[in-house]
């Protein structure tokens, strides 16, 4: 006997809280200067969730240390759980190896795909990135 269940039913099934990790490639140590996304913020890609300082030493001989900002967007889609960082913390490369800078649940993390498409929750897969 087959149980047929809604797509709504899916997703919320699915539905599961992911930590994300900030990305190795970022110029550490860092200092959060804001949090752009706030908790029971829904993300969508390219969401912008942090601005951060560091320090930038050129190779010129003579020159002096300057800030820089960058920023860190979304990668995922899901709804922002909570912040494991604060605006004013300062981030090493094994800080941000070691503890989530915040955890989001997302609806789908589409595990089975088939054809392109996410057997869970029906989402064209081949107009998504990263997946």
């Amino acid at each position: 006997m087959f149980v047929l269940k809604s797509s709504a039913e899916i997703n919320m099934a699915q539905a599961s809280p992911t930590e994300l990790f900030l990305p190795p490639s970022f110029p550490f140590p860092i200092k959060v200067v804001a949090l752009e996304a706030k908790p029971a913020d829904s993300l969508q890609r390219g969401t912008r969730l942090l601005t951060y300082s560091f320090v930038h030493v050129t190779k010129a001989p003579g020159a002096n240390p300057e800030t820089r900002f960058g920023t860190w967007d979304a990668a995922i889609e899901g709804t922002l759980d909570v912040w494991k960082i604060k605006p004013g913390d300062v981030i090493s490369k094994n800080r941000a190896k070691d503890q989530p800078a915040l955890v989001v649940t997302e609806p789908c993390k589409h595990g089975i795909q088939l054809g392109g498409l996410c057997v869970l929750c029906g989402r064209d897969m081949t107009k998504c990135e990263n997946r």
